[in-house]
């Protein structure tokens, strides 16, 4: 009866030993911050696993698809492209993507500064509006003060020159 009772202790301690581990994989599950090489534009990409599948998520900024990875003993990759991480664990390399492993509250933190500059763009969208029947040359003028305030992805068809 000893032995039984300290081969299932032995078996279960083995057992919570090997899937604690995880695998090298679960290294690149993460966010990470890279610049679009054609807009040039900041975008935030993540790794994560659903169950036993690794997914891979371009832009979580704008909800893009989520992307299924497959493994294999060289690494992850995704239609035959690698996807690797440096030796410190912190940068992506994915086709055109090199980007930087950030925290969750680097997310939280650029959600907040996206909502408070589409809060920016409605008001000053609204504002523009309330101010179109200003004469030609104080309207240009407005138009320039106005053009410094606007957020970089903000765009206010409204605020154009007069010509």
């Amino acid at each position: 009866m000893k032995i039984k009772a300290t081969l299932l202790a032995a078996l279960t301690a083995l057992t919570v030993l090997l899937t604690g581990c995880g695998n090298d994989h679960d290294k690149a599950i993460g966010l990470y911050k890279y610049d679009n090489k054609f807009t040039g534009s900041e975008r935030i990409a993540e790794i994560k696993k659903d169950g036993d599948t690794y997914l891979f998520i371009e832009n979580v900024l704008n909800n893009t698809d989520a992307m299924a990875l497959r493994e294999s003993d060289e690494g992850l990759s995704y239609q035959d492209t690698p996807l690797k991480l440096s030796e410190d664990g912190n940068t992506l390399y994915f086709g055109p993507i090199n980007g930087t492993r950030i925290t969750s509250e680097d997310l939280k933190a650029k959600l907040a500064a996206i909502e408070k500059d589409e809060k920016i763009c409605k008001e000053l969208r609204a504002e523009v509006i309330a101010n179109q029947s200003l004469k030609k040359d104080e309207w240009n003028e407005y138009v320039k003060e106005v053009s410094k305030k606007i957020p970089e992805d903000c765009r206010i068809n409204e605020a154009s020159m007069a010509w």
